[in-house]
């Protein structure tokens, strides 16, 4: 018995809005246009990593990669600086038809940072909520939203 798996994203704001320029992809019609969930998917030749969890299951990562070329990489950096959030679905396919059968799984993420090299860009998605404050999607800290931050790992409670 064979199996196909495909992959939908669909990328957002941090308020949950499309960006000004869709980026909705989709990797198992090539040429083609899908609609899934009244939302259109363009092709594009892509690959999920699919979440890796760390041992307190606290950061869930994933990755997609593509080819490097001047759109994905524009994109990328305008994903990664504004924190985009990328919802993922992986659905079920006939073999045959390459036609959606199922909903495998549903999975939401924020961009968080990419890399590149002379062929290949890799978007980094990580779980979009922390578990201590609720935030979507998670902050760092930088000195743009707390000020100065100490230079040693040392803290004093006085």
């Amino acid at each position: 018995m064979s199996t196909a798996i495909g992959t939908y994203v669909k990328f957002l704001q941090r308020d949950g809005n499309n960006p000004p320029t869709p980026f909705n992809l989709q990797n198992f019609h090539q040429g083609e246009t899908r609609l899934y969930d009244q939302v259109s998917y363009i092709y594009g030749a892509f690959g999920f990593s699919g979440g890796t969890v760390d041992a307190d299951a606290a950061n869930i990562e994933a990755s997609l990669v593509m080819q490097l070329n001047e759109v994905n990489l524009n994109f990328a950096t305008t994903a990664a600086n504004n924190l985009y959030l990328a919802q993922v679905r992986t659905v079920w396919l006939d073999p045959e038809t390459l036609e959606e059968t199922n909903l495998r799984l549903e999975e939401l993420y924020a961009v968080v940072g990419f890399e590149h090299n002379n062929s290949r860009l890799s978007l980094r998605l990580s779980n979009p909520l922390d578990a201590v404050a609720a935030n979507v999607p998670r902050r760092r800290l930088s000195p743009s939203l707390v000020g100065a931050l100490p230079s040693t790992g040392n803290v004093s409670f006085t």
